[in-house]
Formats: structure tokens, C-alpha cells, sequence
């Protein structure tokens, strides 16, 4: 057998006050390929930091609980000089950049891999930057090298953070839902990269709530109620929710000739005309003299000088179901922004609500419901769920005044709606990204808001989550707000909707 990386005794692990995680024994050994399924708040994101060294062991009266961590010169209950070589790639590192505001070039972003650190300490040497433009060419992304942090797309980003995690050639990669934000050609990318280091002898963990994103010859184990239980390999490809594979396959066919990098390739751009999953021709829509919600003339949105979005023309309509898709970088994220003003055009005008081309997002505030990974990443302080919900009604990032008694009421009901009554009462600092992910939809949902806009808003649920939200969303729509949603996955888009493409940041339509 490969020799050991990291081996727990029996570990429980408790996070302010709750059991996380408990007996759990396991050996990472060099060159394995683990997968590791739950459901959201199960533990699958603990015991990745568990195994990295960044949670502790809780002491316990039934177990040794006992994590060693193996070096050359044998076992050690310190990770240090070991917890480098164990890379963790996770979308709360992502949030990081955002929530911080931190304006690194990529370049930086991903040499701070050699550092185990967001930042880089000390200046580039000529074999480090030789080694950064190796992982970046391997990924598909050395055109992004001099943008900042914060102007990437999701899923640029998360191929940024895989070349910060591969930079310093770790022995293990810990991936932490991964190919969230992901298109499909940049998945497909990713994953064939994360392939070729566990051939090459690195470890690689990974957590999913999609079965068909798990490797060939991986180990699966599954997380329930904290503890970790073997999945038998005839049924570690099965989904969780009975339809999610046929969807996925159904997304998949559809752009299985998208490249994965920002200057596509000709076959992917002859296909990327091809109608988004869930679709219906907008001569179909049921009623036509539905009010306008939102207006483009000519918009056109500049990001550091660049034309990220040009001269759109769209109208949306109260209780139309848009679904909007494209390649990462497309400008997918920028236009939702734009949508909720808090982009302006450059070129051309946005009517938003009725409130004229001038209306920005302090006068939508409340109006609009808005659920996206940037909206995630700066919720990342002390504070209960159901202050999280009630900040919807004034559009804030925190509870800037006391909720009045209906909004309370109708903060619990949407959340008794969403299944999440018990994380109303957490603080959310303790709740899985997925946890979380379910607070920020109720948010957008309580004020009864007029528009959704929602940007990956299903990422990080498990298949049950997905289908419940999915099902709650369409139930919202026949009541007259119009949604627009963005995703890479065909089971995160408005069933019944009307279907749009983003290319190079022009709208391409069906039909």
C-alpha cells in the first residue's frame, strides 16, 4: 500500500458547540483518489479541513481521537511543514478576494500558492514564475495573468484557485465542490486536470453533490449525520434525486463542443447558438402585455476599460422566466449587476421597475430579490440566520434596523417554505456554504420582491434541495415577479422559462 498522508483515530469534531463530525476514522493515503457525497450541513466541508489541519480534534471520553500527519520523519499531531503539501481549493477562499476587496493581479493571486497564503510574501523569483505560467497554460487561463482578482467571472476564479492549489505541487488536493461556477467545457477541463495529478501520484478529495463529476477508480464514502459510511462502487455513481442525472446528461449534449478557455473555438462558437435547457420560444410566452420590469436599450457596461457587455436591446416582463447561459467570462454575472443597478451603461440605458434610466440600487432596494456568490461572500460575519432573511427587506448586507413583527412573521414563513426553520436560530458562521447558500434564497424571497435575479443560485445544494427550490421558484413566478437566472447546470434553471445566450458579452437569442 502508498504510504500514509494524513490517518484519523476515531476524530469527533465540534464547531461552536456542535457536533460536527464523530468517530471518524480514515486513512489519506498518497496517490488515492476519494470522493465524498452528503447533504448540505452533513460535515463534508469539516472533514476536508479536518484532514488540512485547519479544525481540531475535540476531545473526547469515548475515543483517543487521535489525527496524525505523516512526513518523512514519521507520524506528527502538528501539521506544521505538512499542511502545505495539503492544497484546499473551496469557494470560501474565492470569497476571500471579494470580501476583502482585494485588487491582485492573477499572477499574484496564484503564486501565493507557494506560500499556502492568499497573498504572496515576498516577490516573485524567475522559477516561480516560470512554474506559474506552466499551470496557468496547462489550465487554459494565461490570458487572465495581469487582470485583478476582481474582475473575474465564478468560474475563472475557481480556475484560479485550482492553479494556486497545483502550483506548489502538492501531495494532496482537497477540492471542495470545485466545479461550482464551472461551464461545461471548463468542467470538463478542470476535471481532466485534476485526473492527470492523481495519475501523476497526487491524493485528490473531493466533495460533490454531483455523482457524475467523480472520477474513474475513486473511493467513495458518504457523510451522514457526522459519520463517515462506505458507498458500495456499483452505487457510487447513482444521484441523490432520481432526475439529476438525466438533467445533467440532457446540459451536458448540449454544450459538449463549448471550449473551456475565453477565446473559443470555432466549433464551440457554431453551437453556442443552441437553446438553453428548459426552454420555450419567446413568440410562446402566455402574455405578452405583462408589465415591463426591466428595459436595455444599447446598454453597454465597461469593466477597467474593457467592453464587457455591448449594446444590449432586451425587455422583461413580470412573471417571465428567463434563463440565461454562456461560457465563464461570457458576462453573465455583469449583466444580473446591471439588471439590480449596480452596474451603469456606459453606452445606451436600463429601465428598471418603472423607475426610469436613472434608478439605481438603493432605490431597488427590497424591490428586487438577488441571490448570488458575491452576495454570499460578504455574508461571512457573526450573525443568526433570521437576521440574514430579514435583511432583505431593506437590501443590506446585515440587520441595519429592527425587523417590524410582519416581517418577522414573513421571514419565518418563507423559511418554513424553504425547509430551513432550524437555521434561522444558527449563526451563520457555523453553516455549510450550501446552508448558507438556502438563508440568501429566503432573503431574496421574503420581501415578495417585484424581479429575481439569480446567479448560481442553486450551487452547493444537494439534489433534494435543488428539485424543493426549484419546485418553490415556479410557484413564485405564477404570482407575477420575473426571475432571471444564470447557471451552468440544466436542473438550476427556471423550468418553462424563455432561454438566452450570452457570447463575448452580446445576447444571443432563440429562434
Amino acid at each position: 500500500m502508498s504510504r500514509p498522508l494524513v490517518t484519523l483515530d476515531r476524530v469527533d469534531v465540534v464547531l461552536a458547540g456542535v457536533l460536527v463530525l464523530r468517530e471518524v476514522t480514515f486513512a489519506l493515503r498518497a496517490g488515492e483518489g476519494v470522493a465524498v457525497l452528503g447533504e448540505n450541513g452533513s460535515g463534508k466541508s469539516t472533514f476536508l479541513r479536518l484532514l488540512r489541519g485547519e479544525v481540531w480534534p475535540a476531545p473526547s471520553t469515548s475515543s483517543p481521537g487521535r489525527r496524525h500527519f505523516h512526513a518523512a520523519d514519521g507520524p506528527s499531531e502538528s501539521f506544521i511543514g505538512v499542511r502545505e503539501k495539503l492544497a484546499l481549493v473551496a469557494p470560501e477562499a474565492q470569497d476571500a478576494y471579494v470580501r476583502r476587496d482585494w485588487d491582485l493581479p492573477v499572477e499574484a493571486a496564484i503564486r501565493a500558492g507557494f506560500f499556502d497564503a492568499l497573498w504572496p510574501s515576498e516577490a516573485a523569483t524567475p522559477a516561480q514564475t516560470a512554474r506559474v505560467r506552466e499551470v496557468a497554460e496547462a489550465l487554459g487561463i494565461p490570458h487572465l495573468l495581469a487582470r485583478s482578482t476582481l474582475e473575474l467571472s465564478r468560474g475563472e476564479g475557481r480556475r484560479v484557485l485550482l492553479a494556486r492549489a497545483l502550483v506548489s505541487r502538492p501531495d494532496a488536493l482537497l477540492l471542495d465542490e470545485a466545479c461550482d461556477g464551472l461551464d461545461p467545457g471548463a468542467r470538463q477541463g478542470f476535471l481532466a486536470l485534476v485526473a492527470a495529478a492523481l495519475r501523476g501520484g497526487t491524493a485528490v478529495v473531493m466533495s460533490t453533490h454531483r455523482p457524475e463529476e467523480i472520477l474513474p477508480g475513486m473511493r467513495v464514502l458518504r457523510v451522514e449525520s457526522g459519520r463517515i459510511v462506505p458507498v458500495p462502487a456499483a452505487s457510487g455513481s447513482e444521484s441523490g434525486s432520481g432526475s439529476e442525472s438525466e438533467s445533467e446528461s440532457e446540459s451536458e449534449s448540449e454544450s459538449e463542443s463549448e471550449s473551456e478557455s475565453a477565446s473559443a473555438s470555432a466549433s464551440a462558437s457554431a453551437s453556442a447558438s443552441a437553446s438553453p435547457p428548459h426552454t420555450a420560444r419567446a413568440s410562446d410566452r402566455a402574455d405578452r402585455a405583462a408589465p415591463i420590469a426591466f428595459q436595455l436599450s444599447s446598454a453597454t457596461v465597461l469593466v477597467a476599460g474593457r467592453a464587457v457587455l455591448a449594446d444590449l436591446d432586451w425587455t422583461i416582463r413580470a412573471g417571465e422566466r428567463w434563463s440565461v447561459v454562456g461560457q465563464n467570462g461570457a458576462g453573465k454575472s455583469t449583466l444580473l449587476r446591471l439588471l439590480a443597478g449596480e452596474e451603469q451603461p456606459a453606452r445606451g440605458w436600463v429601465e428598471r421597475l418603472g423607475l426610469g434610466p436613472r434608478a439605481g440600487a438603493d432605490d431597488l432596494r427590497g424591490r428586487i430579490g438577488v441571490v448570488s456568490p458575491e452576495l454570499q461572500a460578504r455574508h461571512r460575519f457573526d450573525a443568526l440566520g433570521e437576521a440574514v432573511v430579514l435583511s432583505g427587506f431593506a437590501g443590506s448586507i446585515g440587520l441595519a434596523v429592527s425587523a417590524s413583527p410582519a416581517q418577522v412573521a414573513r421571514a419565518r414563513s418563507v423559511a418554513e417554505r424553504l425547509r430551513i426553520t432550524a437555521l434561522l436560530e444558527r449563526h451563520i458562521q457555523t453553516l455549510s456554504y450550501g446552508e448558507l447558500r438556502k438563508l440568501l434564497l429566503a432573503r431574496a424571497l421574503a420581501p415578495g420582491p417585484e424581479a429575481l435575479l439569480l446567479d448560481e443560485p442553486l450551487a452547493g445544494l444537494d439534489p433534494g434541495a435543488r428539485a424543493w427550490v426549484q419546485s418553490l421558484l415556479e410557484e413564485v413566478s405564477r404570482q407575477g415577479p420575473a426571475i432571471v437566472a444564470v447557471s451552468h447546470h440544466a436542473d438550476e434553471l427556471p423550468h418553462g422559462g424563455i432561454g438566452i445566450r450570452l457570447e463575448r458579452g452580446r445576447l444571443v437569442r432563440e429562434g
